[in-house]
């Protein structure tokens, strides 16, 4: 039992290290500045160049996260491959993670027939004709969209790390939104990013590359 015990232990330290390269942290730090550009609202309107602009730089974001998982993680620490509950744990993921997007889309279902329906677009439009209920519901609704799925992801893939992502990328959407200015996210956005650069840094002295294994690549 201890044995079995300590087999699930080692296994969870090794899926773990997997997340110490920092890789994961910057790459939403990087989607979080990308998205301050995207859900900015101007008040001449959307520009359909930042537009391409944040798309572009989100394909930057995960060029480079791949890149680095690639070209960097991949030589030091090698592949590995997990046993049939890491699979289960996945598949689990899945489940719940649907049951929670069932849920938001609710919140937008509920709005699309606010608006086809007279009587209730009438009781919510009371409601929001105060601007600032407006903004604030509108910014929890976004927020509410994104935290509890990032939770719930980083529960099931075992990163400790991703709470508190799930936490400042909430914070993120609902501030952008309440607030549009772009400044917050993208300082929430460097807080996310600054420990993984940390982190990235501390991974290549750890698990430098030997010559001959750069060689090989």
């Amino acid at each position: 039992m201890n044995n079995q015990l300590n087999l699930k232990e080692l296994e969870r330290k090794a899926f773990r290290s997997t997340y110490q390269d920092g890789l994961w942290d910057l790459y939403f730090g990087l989607i979080v500045i990308c998205m301050s550009i995207f859900i900015y609202r101007p008040a001449s309107g959307y520009s359909p160049l930042n537009i391409l602009m944040a798309v572009g730089a989100m394909m930057v974001a995960y060029s480079l996260f791949w890149a680095g998982k690639k070209f960097i993680t991949l030589p030091r620490m090698g592949q590995v491959q997990f046993g049939p509950q890491r699979e289960k744990r996945k598949w689990t993921m899945v489940i719940v993670l649907s049951v929670v997007v069932f849920i938001q889309s609710a919140f937008v279902t509920f709005q699309a027939l606010a608006r086809a329906n007279p009587a209730l677009g009438a009781a919510l439009s009371a409601f929001l004709s105060d601007k600032t209920a407006g903004d604030l519901l509108v910014a929890s609704i976004g927020a509410l969209m994104v935290g509890p799925s990032m939770i719930v992801v980083a529960y099931f893939i075992d990163f400790p790390r991703g709470y508190f992502i799930a936490i400042m990328i909430a914070l993120a959407v609902f501030l952008m939104i309440y607030l549009n200015q772009p400044i917050y996210p993208i300082l929430i956005g460097l807080a996310i990013a600054v420990p993984g650069v940390v982190l990235f840094v501390r991974f290549l002295r750890q698990y430098p590359l030997h010559r001959e294994e750069a060689g090989h690549d």
